[in-house]
């Protein structure tokens, strides 16, 4: 092991952010017609609220604003280009989401990945759980891997978004044995 630590805290900005294999979150693809839907919806809904007889002005208007407003809002996110990204991969590491607004992951050295199982988290949220060699973890790694939005020990719990937990598993697996097979 080097004296880079394993597991570190790292931010993202948006054109790193599009770079980077998405193992589990939403895409920027699904984020493109769920706002392509808005868009229509709100179409929709324009054209019937400005038909409609016995409207008043100020009601039409009232709708017409709140649905601009909204669509500049959800379109002022700017996430329609790298979506919502809750596991990543990223050359030698994989990333679990810990605040999506400042795009910042907690990374993990991929050598230090042991498996991949599906998760529950307390109620319902469907996640991904991923074991870590713990005889290889620093106090500093520790302290890091603290800071999740899930923390456990010798471990990194991400929500599996829109994809089956299994299969995220698998995603993160085959990401980490292509990183090791690469480097043998």
């Amino acid at each position: 092991m080097s004296s880079q630590s394993s597991v570190e805290l790292r931010h993202y900005d948006k054109q790193t952010l599009r770079l980077v294999d998405v193992i589990s979150g939403i895409s920027p693809n699904a984020m493109r017609r769920v706002f392509g839907g808005w868009i229509f919806f709100a179409a929709v809904v324009a054209v019937i609220v400005i038909v409609a007889p016995d409207l008043s002005t100020q009601f039409v208007g009232l709708t017409l604003f709140v649905l601009v407003a909204f669509t500049l809002v959800m379109f002022g996110q700017s996430r329609i280009s790298e979506g919502w990204p809750a596991i990543i991969s990223d050359d030698n590491v994989i990333g679990v989401v810990r605040d999506p607004v400042k795009r910042e992951y907690i990374c993990v050295d991929k050598s230090l990945i042991v498996d991949a199982i599906p998760t529950l988290i307390k109620p319902n949220k469907k996640a991904v759980e991923i074991q870590l060699r713990s005889e290889h973890l620093t106090v500093e790694d520790n302290e890091v891997l603290k800071q999740a939005v899930w923390p456990r020990e010798g471990k990194l719990v991400g929500l599996a978004h829109f994809k089956r937990r299994e299969d995220a598993c698998e995603s993160v697996m085959w990401c980490t044995n292509k990183s090791v097979s690469a480097k043998s």
